[in-house]
């Protein structure tokens, strides 16, 4: 199911489980790990990187979010770690 089309769960009051959110930071690096991996690949080939630019970007963003995402998961004061997020997009998105 598309993440447009995910059942909402707004206004839940019971804490996210340690250990469930562990297991969701260690998949959002697997996602950031194959994201970098399949941009070094790409980026391997100078003529498709050259062609490609605009969507090899957009993978490394990915990389990226998913990366600050598994840290945001993982720390004790998410809101404090997000002054630190590169992405400016992404911190905007949190708070705003």
């Amino acid at each position: 199911m598309p993440p447009e089309e995910a059942p909402q769960t707004r206004g839940s009051t019971l804490p996210m489980p340690e250990e469930l959110q562990e297991k969701i930071a260690a998949e959002l690096d697997r996602i950031h790990h194959d994201l970098e991996q399949i941009g070094v690949s790409l980026c391997g080939d100078m003529e498709m990187a050259e062609r490609h630019c605009e969507p090899l970007q957009r993978l490394d963003e990915l990389g990226q979010r998913s990366f600050w995402l598994a840290k945001l998961l993982r720390t004790d004061n998410p809101l404090e770690l997000i002054d630190d997020i590169t992405l400016g997009s992404l911190s905007e998105r949190l708070i705003g």
